[in-house]
């Protein structure tokens, strides 16, 4: 970033008296001085009676002044990891100094080792009630394969009857039932051929006794009454073949139909009880084996927070209570508080990495990049000058109070150190240099030390015979400091005040 060069005097002057204001407003805001830090300005000042300035050539930065705290660029936050509700029975001072691997910090574990046990029991408990179930199953499986293969079975001989009767028994029965009618009407015919024959015999006949023809008669009334039997016996066949044919055969017929589907039916019923039966066991055994899954899951889950009860020093350093960074909502860290999970309880800065949290006024963001060199004065040691550079600017502006819409906005910038000082701590207020640009082998004089008059610029230098007006030429500029080209010498003194204004006052 180069200075800037002044055109116009009155316009330098009107410049420098609003410069002048933004810098007694703006609490935050410095310069640059020729090759020095504001420390030796002020030492150079409490030296020098009057408070003149004695002029030198040498090098002259141009860049801006901004303030800002030191912070560590890793900060390990402890928190109760496990989401568990538990109390906070043991916490190191805070501000103590912690090696790698400390203990700073426990929860109370009871409540959680009896639930570990609790999950552990359950566990145990289901297995056995889970091998019961599986031996039950076996069983099941026997059992269901031979009520099933019974009901086959019964299925197979309903099936045989039907097909014996239909194919073997019932046309037999049928042949029978014809072979007796036609048997009756034979023996019928033969009856009445014998009752015929008698007959005509009786009747042809002349007997010469009676006793003969008594005998004839007797012949003649036997094969009567073998007609009659024949006949009833044919009337018995035909009924016999009639009722058969009506009756017998299709309620036979029906019957085992009948006793077929019902066989049918209980196998159906079987197979699905078996399978109703068989499905509840797997269920069960399901059920235990998703129980006992789960209980691992949650044994495991909560055997896993048992370390998470203990906050273990990741690096060595300096114990702070709370979050840091967050600026309302950190807890009272204190014995007997309730954990809660993801709440940091202590901040422990990784020392070894600092960097210094700037805010970058948005009217400066234009002047200042990530690269560019800066130096770092801590306000607490002004001795101390270490280099460092911008690391980050953040890509947005947000207000300086984010409730307030009213406070002028800044960038959120990250400055790097270049090297490493054990003095630079955590927390530390520092003044950040950004050095934009070095003008080598000019004079340069602080910017109080320029007034305007009639239009012209001129300093109060000192003499022998007392303070004397000088007009000047200047050059490049900062906040504090201007390039003189022309009107002033090495070695000259000037007043940083109106020397005559002063003695008339």
């Amino acid at each position: 970033m180069a200075g800037w060069n002044w055109k116009g005097k009155k316009t330098f002057v009107l410049t420098l008296i609003v410069i002048a204001a933004g810098a007694a407003a703006v609490y935050y805001f410095g310069v640059f001085r020729r090759g020095q830090t504001k420390d030796d300005g002020k030492q150079a000042a409490a030296k020098a009676p009057d408070r003149i300035y004695p002029v030198k050539r040498g090098d002259m930065v141009i860049g801006i002044m901004l303030r800002g705290s030191v912070n560590a660029k890793v900060k390990h936050k402890l928190a109760l990891e496990a989401p568990f509700n538990t109390k906070l029975v043991k916490v190191v001072d805070e501000n103590a100094k912690v090696k790698k691997g400390d203990v700073v910090a426990e929860f109370e574990t009871a409540d959680l080792l009896l639930k570990v046990e609790d999950y552990k029991l359950t566990i145990e408990q289901t297995k056995k009630d889970l091998a019961i179930a599986l031996e039950e199953r076996e069983v099941l499986k026997s059992t269901n394969s031979e009520d099933m293969r019974t009901a086959r079975d019964k299925v197979t001989q309903c099936l045989d009857d039907y097909n014996r009767y239909v194919r073997l028994e019932g046309p037999r029965d049928k042949d029978s039932q014809t072979l007796a009618v036609d048997d009756a009407e034979r023996a019928l015919a033969e009856a009445q051929t014998a009752y015929d024959t008698a007959k005509e015999s009786y009747d042809s006949t002349i007997f010469s006794d009676s006793e003969a023809e008594a005998k004839a008669k007797a012949e003649v009334e036997k094969a009567q009454k073998n007609v009659t039997s024949a006949e009833t016996k044919l009337n018995s066949a035909l009924l016999a073949k009639k009722l058969f044919k009506r009756y017998t055969y299709p309620n036979k017929l029906r019957d085992l139909r009948n006793k077929l589907a019902q066989a049918k039916l209980g196998y159906e019923k079987t197979r699905v009880r078996t399978q109703s039966l068989l499905t509840q066991k797997n269920n069960q055994i399901y059920r235990l084996e998703i129980t006992i899954r789960n209980n691992e899951r949650q044994f495991e889950r909560h055997s896993s927070w048992i370390p998470m009860m203990q906050l273990i020093a990741p690096v060595d350093g300096i114990v702070t209570y709370g979050d840091p960074d967050r600026l309302w909502g950190n807890p009272e860290v204190k014995v007997g508080m309730d954990g809660r999970r993801k709440q940091v309880i202590i901040t422990i800065p990784d020392m070894s990495q600092m960097i210094v949290d700037v805010n970058l006024p948005e009217q400066y963001r234009t002047k200042v990049g990530i690269g560019d060199k800066v130096i770092i004065t801590p306000e607490s040691l002004q001795n101390v000058k270490i280099r460092g550079h911008i690391e980050s600017i953040a890509a947005l502006p947000v207000h300086t109070i984010p409730w307030d819409k009213s406070t002028p906005k800044i960038y959120r910038t990250v400055v790097a150190f270049n090297g490493r000082n054990s003095r630079i701590v955590s927390g530390m207020s520092v003044q950040v240099e950004v050095v934009s640009r070095t003008l080598h082998d000019v004079i340069s004089i602080p910017i109080e030390a320029v007034f305007e008059e009639g239009g012209e610029l001129l300093v109060y230098r000192k003499t022998l015979s007392g303070p004397e007006k000088v007009r000047v030429k200047i050059g490049a500029s900062s906040d504090n400091s201007v390039e003189i080209i022309e009107g002033l010498k090495e070695g000259d003194e000037v007043f940083l005040y109106r020397p005559f204004q002063a003695k008339s006052s």
